[in-house]
């Protein structure tokens, strides 16, 4: 899949490629559920000033009676809410949360208007007050779009119907509000959400540039560095075994003096292009300078490692590629024992693609 195709934004805002999706739900978690958790806290204080000034100018009457118990399961819910927001680790929970009370506010609202007998104009500005106040939470809009719609629906059955002194246009022109508030809303929704995944795009790209060789697209040493500790205290953890992968190009300083540092430049790229496709995903493949490169294996045994190597050089020997004709490398590979250090499994690997050097070349010493 290519870039352009693998960061299409659909109509709707969101990455059509569903483990980009993922990747920007995730990468976005904290700060949706700070927002999540901060917003439940504000509607559950307003709904608290509502109960409040129903209990000043309604208390002891049968309708007070009626929607306190309404109001106060919702204050409960936005509490609730607050504090499981804020622990939650994967995005599909925060989704089920922010559905869940998105629901619960349209609910709310309805089943509080059920025991009006009449209703003024002011429940239609409810309405849209609360409409805006969903699309205002962090949650897929398919599933807003659905809670918004269920909910307008619902009002325009029953409610609305106890408007006082409600003409039949009028009641068009509230659906007309309506109308033009989930338009806006689902706009304003599906460009914010444009907006954020192309900076998450770009901020993705820099990431990327951070992290690469500029010549070769394979991961810098830096890179390298950060993985091998990594996965150093995951194997010595876990017990999982890790091996390392050391090599450089033959004669390599005789090819820049003979073809120029251009065509040296072109071995260096087709030589990193054979070997990552001979790699999985998994594996970290970097260039540690030069002529000289590094394929961390994690999961990896000694004798497997030893397999990769046999292909890297099967595919350098096969290659179409005018470049690699006649080109050879050296390699040291090493598995990582139990107390090995980084410090320690690189100079282990190091000695090791020496040997193969000064054994004359072309050859795997492990």
């Amino acid at each position: 899949m290519g870039k352009e195709e693998k960061y299409r934004i659909s109509v709707l805002g969101e990455f059509m490629d569903k483990s980009l999706e993922d990747e920007f739900l995730t990468d976005s978690l904290s700060s949706s559920k700070t927002m999540t958790a901060y917003l439940a806290l504000v509607f559950g204080l307003i709904l608290g000033l509502f109960l409040a000034h129903s209990y000043i100018t309604e208390a002891g009457t049968p309708l007070f009676a009626r929607i306190t118990p309404i109001r106060i399961v919702f204050i409960l819910a936005s509490v609730f809410v607050y504090f499981i927001s804020r622990s939650i680790t994967k995005p599909n929970h925060l989704v089920l949360v922010v559905s869940f009370y998105q629901a619960m506010m349209g609910l709310t609202y309805l089943l509080t208007l059920k025991h009006y007998g009449s209703l003024t104009y002011f429940s239609v500005l409810g309405l849209l007050v609360i409409t805006l106040a969903m699309y205002l939470l962090p949650n897929r809009i398919v599933l807003s779009q659905l809670i918004t719609l269920a909910f307008s629906v619902l009002f325009f059955v029953f409610p609305s119907r106890k408007l006082e002194g409600l003409q039949p246009h009028e009641l068009h022109r509230i659906i007309a509000y309506q109308t033009i508030m989930l338009i806006h809303c689902n706009i304003n929704y599906g460009w914010t959400g444009r907006t954020k995944r192309r900076h998450f795009m770009a901020n993705r790209e820099l990431f990327e540039l951070s992290i690469r060789d500029s010549l070769t697209g394979a991961y810098n040493r830096k890179k390298f560095d950060d993985a091998v500790d990594e996965w150093i205290k995951i194997s010595q953890r876990y017990g999982n075994p890790l091996s390392i992968i050391f090599f450089d190009i033959d004669n390599f300083k005789a090819i820049n003096d003979q073809h120029g540092h251009l065509v040296g430049d072109g071995v260096l790229k087709d030589v990193a292009a054979v070997v990552g496709q001979q790699i999985r995903e998994t594996d970290v493949f970097a260039r540690w300078g030069g002529d000289e490169f590094v394929i961390l294996l994690p999961n990896t045994d000694l004798v497997r490692a030893e397999q990769v190597v046999e292909r890297i050089r099967a595919s350098l020997g096969s290659s179409a590629a005018s470049t690699l004709k006649g080109i050879t490398c050296s390699f040291g590979v090493a598995a990582c024992e139990e107390h090995d250090t980084k410090l320690l499994l690189l100079r282990k690997v190091d000695h090791l693609l020496l040997q193969a050097k000064t054994a004359g070349k072309d050859r795997v010493v492990g």
